[in-house]
């Protein structure tokens, strides 16, 4: 049972004087990228919550954010770093000097811009919660959103498994379709190719009519698309397996999809034959629907 790369899952949770809110999200990826989002005192944690992402999940773009709200007042919890604030006036009041002496125009500052700098105005470490004291419950919701996540993904990915699966029923479908009217296509090319060497040797009648009929035959092997064809029934047949199958196969199918394409457009230029090309077309149109769902298979 193949899997999709997209899902969501969010939840809540109490835990000494905190609110934490956690939301794990998943898109499309070529690989596994994995973004987190921690408040600055959890950054710790964020290997460890990496490694955790990485045991469940094989490939796409992971989001996870942890936010923390506190329930009793902030007074206490945010301290102004002199030092630093210190720094951040002097370093400000040179960059002054240098604008004045350059002529540059500065924008007005206020009090607010400094406490929005990283360093200024930071958490007071012990008036809050331990980290140790709250770190068993943040893995243990991590593992919760994490198994939330892969039942929808796999929810997504019985979905996306009918789809493909009667995608490559049709463009089998279509193939034998084009085996069948193969007869009927050699017969009309051979047509086609007798009119117009019977035209050309009326009107050049010096020409050798055995080294003519040698050409046609080279021209009629280079139309044949039988191979096409054949290699079009192996690669169905392969991804159906692999849709069947219950690893990682989503580069697999999109590697053989572009074969399918290949193939198909092989067809097309060969064809000569309006009732092939048509069938052609058909086969173009599922293989790029097939290969756009495949972009979402893990």
């Amino acid at each position: 049972m193949i899997n999709s790369m997209t899902g969501y899952a969010s939840s809540s949770v109490q835990a000494e004087s905190l609110s934490l809110d956690f939301e794990l999200k998943s898109v499309n990826s070529k690989s596994l990228d994995i973004k987190i989002y921690l408040p600055e005192y959890l950054s710790v944690l964020e290997s460890e919550l990496r490694q955790c992402i990485l045991k469940n999940i094989s490939r796409g773009s992971i989001l996870f954010k942890i936010k923390v709200n506190q329930h009793t007042e902030l007074t206490n919890h945010y301290i102004l770093n002199d030092q630093v604030l210190k720094n951040v006036l002097e370093k400000f009041e040179n960059i002054k000097m240098i604008c004045n002496e350059k002529k540059i125009p500065l924008e007005p500052v206020k009090a607010s811009d400094f406490f929005a700098i990283k360093g200024v105005w930071e958490e007071n470490k012990n008036s809050s919660t331990n980290v140790d004291e709250i770190k068993s419950v943040i893995f243990d919701k991590t593992n919760e959103l994490l198994d939330s996540l892969q039942r929808a993904r796999k929810k997504e990915g019985q979905g996306l498994q009918k789809i493909l699966s009667e995608k490559l029923s049709d463009i089998m479908a279509l193939q034998m379709s084009a085996e069948k009217i193969l007869p009927e296509r050699s017969d009309h090319l051979k047509n086609n190719f007798k009119i117009a060497i019977n035209k050309i040797i009326s009107e050049h009648s010096q020409l050798d009519e055995n080294k003519i009929e040698q050409e046609i035959a080279i021209i009629a092997i280079k139309q044949d698309i039988t191979e096409e064809l054949d290699r079009l029934k192996v690669h169905i047949s392969s991804m159906q397996d692999l849709l069947n199958s219950s690893g990682i196969v989503g580069k697999k199918l999109d590697f053989l999809s572009q074969e399918l394409n290949r193939e198909v457009n092989t067809i097309c230029s060969k064809s000569q034959y309006s009732a092939l090309t048509k069938i052609g077309i058909e086969m173009k149109t599922l293989v790029d629907q097939f290969r756009e769902q495949v972009q979402n298979v893990e």
